[in-house]
């Protein structure tokens, strides 16, 4: 890449939202994955990023706040009174009161995101000018197609989103509902975005949209506000950690059992 556009793209700032309080998994940042706390894997691997200029923990919380100065991670206090991680983002960003080339929400539950990942994710942003970038994967297992808690999203010949969803998307007709992974890919959606800084100010003025609320996915709110999303494709293997079935899968892979 040319030295100038790297330069461009390298100043950019990855952020990770931190919340103690979870529903689904009480305190899960910091609960131990194969002897590090489970934000510890998430901060390391996004700090091998090239192109971060500056990598942070925005949290509510004060023991996130001390567990990050105690392995010299640098983080910023925010208010509690956030509906979603990205809010928490935004909020950081601004406050920071610093522009960046682009803001990379990272989120605080993904222990094998790496900086070749986010890298990657960052180049593929500036190369299609995108203002919102964000990670899909292939979905492998059949029966992960039907779950509710993996976001499918299906793409245009560009790589733009058409729509995210918590249906099986697209239908395949004919064809029982077992063999739907045989006929056509199904992408699911990692929840990492990338944001240009002239999209952030766009963002925050949005009102909650209908779709949101129906499927309860934040990134409805900006395509229906007339957003487009570049997709980027990763064969990495990433996994968002909710449950203890998902910090047990998290477990044995670090073992080598999958």
């Amino acid at each position: 890449m040319d030295t100038i556009l790297e330069d461009d793209v390298r100043n950019s700032i990855g952020i990770i939202p931190a919340r103690l309080d979870s529903t689904r998994l009480p305190r899960k940042l910091l609960l131990d994955l194969a002897g590090k706390p489970l934000l510890q894997w998430t901060l390391e691997g996004a700090s091998k990023s090239r192109y971060l200029s500056k990598l942070l923990v925005a949290t509510d919380s004060q023991e996130i706040a001390e567990f990050c100065t105690s392995i010299g991670f640098d983080y910023i206090l925010t208010p509690k009174e956030f509906s979603s991680g990205t809010e928490r983002v935004l909020w950081t960003y601004e406050t920071l009161g610093k522009e960046y080339r682009f803001v990379v929400n990272i989120q605080g539950d993904e222990p094998f995101i790496d900086g070749k990942t986010i890298d990657n994710l960052l180049l593929k942003a500036f190369q299609n000018n995108a203002d919102i970038s964000t990670l899909v994967a292939p979905i492998i297992e059949n029966k992960e197609i039907f779950e509710p808690s993996t976001v499918k999203v299906v793409l245009d010949l560009n790589n733009f989103a058409i729509y995210f969803s918590r249906s099986p998307i697209p239908f395949v007709r004919d064809v029982s509902s077992e063999e739907w992974s045989k006929h056509t890919t199904f992408f699911k959606h990692i929840g990492i975005y990338c944001f240009s800084n002239g999209v952030v100010e766009r963002i925050k003025k949005m009102r909650t949209g209908k779709l949101e609320l129906v499927e309860k996915l934040e990134q409805l709110r900006w395509m229906e506000n007339g957003e487009k999303i570049y997709c980027v494709t990763t064969e990495k293997f990433l996994v968002g950690i909710d449950t203890e079935q998902d910090l047990e899968l998290a477990k044995n892979v670090i073992k080598g059992l999958i």
